[in-house]
């Protein structure tokens, strides 16, 4: 978990559970990245419009890229062309950040206030794409058995991001 020690971020956790930590940063590198599509056009070349222009068919990636423009597809397929790419990889580097700090782990690491909110984005991202993958609602109460784990991880990742932001608003 994450607390403030003489002004610094420091995450302590056991072996497990960066183990697990660990697997999912990868699982969401994995899932965010995208392959550079060849980009004909000079200008859009320079200026990196190379992004897709329709929403994801994965309900994850969905939530995690909604459309800007709900009710105008033309301006949310413009604006998604011309962000999305980068979205995608402002989220992988902000994983790759926050795994970083988990190589040659000792239990604990303090981290710099931008190491934290990668951290903080990051949780974020994976409670994001693990709720939707488990239909979590605001509304949702019940929780069958066969995804117990599935949601026993999600409330670990909440519990975490709980202590994150704690220990980011008490200085």
């Amino acid at each position: 978990m994450f607390k403030r020690k003489r002004g610094e971020v420091v995450l302590s956790l056991e072996s497990f559970e960066v183990e697990v930590l660990d697997q999912l940063f990868d699982q969401m590198i994995a899932l965010v990245e995208i392959e550079p599509m060849p980009v004909e056009d000079p200008l859009e070349r320079l200026v990196g419009l190379n992004g897709p222009s329709i929403k994801p068919s994965d309900p994850a990636m969905a939530r995690l890229f909604p459309d800007a423009y709900i009710d105008d597809f033309e301006a949310a397929a413009d604006f998604r062309r011309y962000t999305e790419h980068e979205m995608r990889n402002s989220k992988a580097m902000k994983a790759r950040i926050s795994q970083s700090l988990l190589h040659d782990w000792s239990g604990k690491r303090a981290m710099t206030d931008e190491q934290a909110m990668a951290w903080l984005l990051s949780l974020n991202d994976m409670r994001l794409a693990l709720g939707t993958r488990l239909d979590i609602t605001e509304d949702s109460n019940d929780r069958d058995e066969e995804n117990a784990p599935g949601y026993e991880l999600y409330d670990w990742l909440t519990y975490l991001q709980g202590t994150l932001v704690d220990s980011l608003t008490n200085r």
